[in-house]
């Protein structure tokens, strides 16, 4: 493995060995401090231009983590459409995410890739960087990339509104191979709001559900989405795929 991974992989050891500790912090600096020292290097040959459109990389790049665990090292790389520019923030009518597994000799093989859109009702959609997580959920060894991305609102001015009480989010992860889906509405009002997510997230193991609940629940309190609390911020099972 090069050296580069090695230290990366030392990074992701560290990171798990102190997951306890970090526990109790809120969901941002969690996020934040773990994403920021998973991010690949920037002369990462592996993940060339090249490289990333021949495994069907089809946006612009926004963000790429690097990471090793007990079945290998990762590269996890967001990308956005970036087609709806708004004067506070870059929006984009679609998103894709995609987990490759990184060959000794560089190559990429995908383990997974997800694409989502922004609805009709929506002014555009992005990853919430600071909320992606590089995390093992039920310290088995194997890591499982926490994702965040929001749907934001239009407001009556033309543009949007970036309100905690306004739009959706979406957190997603996999679990062996299983994509678990949890998706929020917020709004003014408690029975605006409510927080549901696919049968994958109630088959988890209970340490990876609570983990996922308590990453909400710090989201609430740093003011970063109005969840529905009604269940301590528990999901609720889904009833229909948006």
């Amino acid at each position: 493995m090069p050296r580069r991974l090695l230290v990366l992989a030392a990074f992701v050891l560290f990171a798990a060995s102190s997951h306890g500790q970090k526990a109790d912090m809120t969901a941002e600096m969690t996020a934040g401090m773990t994403a920021e020292k998973n991010a690949c290097p920037a002369n990462a040959s592996f993940l060339s231009a090249d490289a990333l459109k021949k495994a069907g990389v089809e946006f612009p790049v926004f963000k790429r983590y690097c990471y090793a665990d007990k079945s290998g090292s990762h590269a996890l790389v967001l990308g956005e459409k970036q087609d709806a520019p708004f004067p506070d923030e870059l929006l984009s009518s679609a998103i894709q995410a995609s987990l490759f597994k990184v060959g000794s000799d560089g190559a990429l093989t995908r383990q997974w890739s997800i694409r989502d859109f922004a609805g009709k009702a929506d002014a555009g959609i992005n990853f919430r960087s600071k909320l992606v997580e590089i995390a093992d959920l039920d310290a088995d060894g194997l890591i499982e990339p926490i994702l965040v991305y929001r749907f934001f609102a239009p407001d009556d001015e033309g543009g949007f509104s970036s309100s905690d009480f306004s739009g959706g989010i979406k957190l997603i992860t996999f679990h062996q191979g299983r994509k678990v889906v949890i998706h929020a509405i917020t709004g003014q009002l408690d029975g605006e709001r409510r927080t549901t997510a696919n049968a994958n997230f109630f088959a988890l193991p209970k340490p990876a559900r609570q983990y996922l609940v308590k990453k909400m629940a710090g989201m609430y309190s740093a003011r970063q989405f109005g969840f529905d609390n009604s269940y301590g911020f528990m999901p609720q099972e889904e009833r229909g795929a948006r």
